[in-house]
């Protein structure tokens, strides 16, 4: 279990951090959002926090060569840090960080309703993982016994989109604080509600449209036919248009082909484009 220890200074100083932050488990510096900002952060960061981050990351594993050449200070390892850093960022974050920003997005503006209904405490409790809050303490589920004096540095929440069930935190307590927690998805339900804005049926027409909507909820061409009250062949000629234009991945499963949208397709239905950084 986690504890974070609050004075009087801390109620005053809880926030919500502004934005996403794509790399916040890495930079010695604090919360950033954005990405080659972090990677600055991460060439200056000093040899003593690399090589204790090392130590601390590699406690039941044996790291691999390169790892221990960074540890060690080799700059040559750094270099190899960033290409794998930015490699990981754009294979595996870039194409989904629009998606990242609307959910939380989303979740910041809930938690300001929560907020305003209920005050910090009803804030507190209602994050993923946490066990109690008595007004002074905070009791989070957490892999390992750990007590956090915040001392007046208050406390930066930050929404995830890949945090899952227990939060987490720094594993450097002098560090400032933040806990991360799952932000809330959006509900299949809440997602099918999605209303289609003029300027996207007209720019698509009505059934391409509706068919990238009902996209938004991973679904077989029978099932978005059923849904329209038209044939599979007339689905099947929209989901192509959507494939070939990046809006919809279309995958098989068994006898069955599944539609799902893809971040583009989010953002054109949402009637914006955000840029990554």
């Amino acid at each position: 279990m986690l504890c974070m220890v609050f004075n009087a200074q801390d109620l005053q100083r809880v926030r919500l951090a502004g934005a996403a932050d794509p790399m916040w488990e890495l930079t010695p510096a604090g919360l950033v959002t954005d990405f080659d900002a972090g990677c600055e952060a991460l060439t200056h960061t000093s040899q003593e926090r690399v090589t204790a981050d090392v130590i601390a990351a590699f406690r039941k594993r044996s790291p691999q060569l390169w790892v221990r050449t960074l540890a060690a200070g080799d700059r040559d390892a750094v270099k190899v840090m960033l290409r794998a850093v930015r490699a990981a960022h754009d294979l595996l974050l870039a194409p989904y960080w629009v998606e990242v920003q609307e959910v939380v997005a989303a979740e910041r503006e809930r938690q300001a309703g929560v907020l305003a209904d209920h005050g910090l405490g009803g804030v507190l409790r209602r994050i993923p993982g946490v066990l109690g809050w008595d007004g002074g303490v905070l009791r989070v589920r957490y892999p390992e016994t750990r007590t956090v004096h915040l001392a007046g540095r208050g406390l930066v929440l930050l929404p995830s989109y890949f945090c899952w069930c227990s939060p987490v935190t720094w594993i450097d307590p002098g560090l400032p604080p933040v806990l991360v927690y799952q932000a809330r998805r959006v509900t299949t339900s809440e997602k099918v509600g999605v209303k289609l804005s003029d300027a996207v049926m007209t720019l698509l027409g009505c059934t391409c449209a509706e068919c990238l909507r009902l996209s938004l909820t991973p679904r077989s061409t029978s099932e978005i036919a059923e849904q329209l009250g038209t044939s599979a062949g007339t689905v099947s000629k929209q989901t192509a248009v959507l494939r070939d234009a990046g809006l919809i991945t279309s995958t098989r499963r068994g006898t069955s082909v599944l539609h799902a949208i893809t971040p583009l397709g989010t953002a054109l239905l949402c009637g914006r484009m955000r840029t990554p950084y």
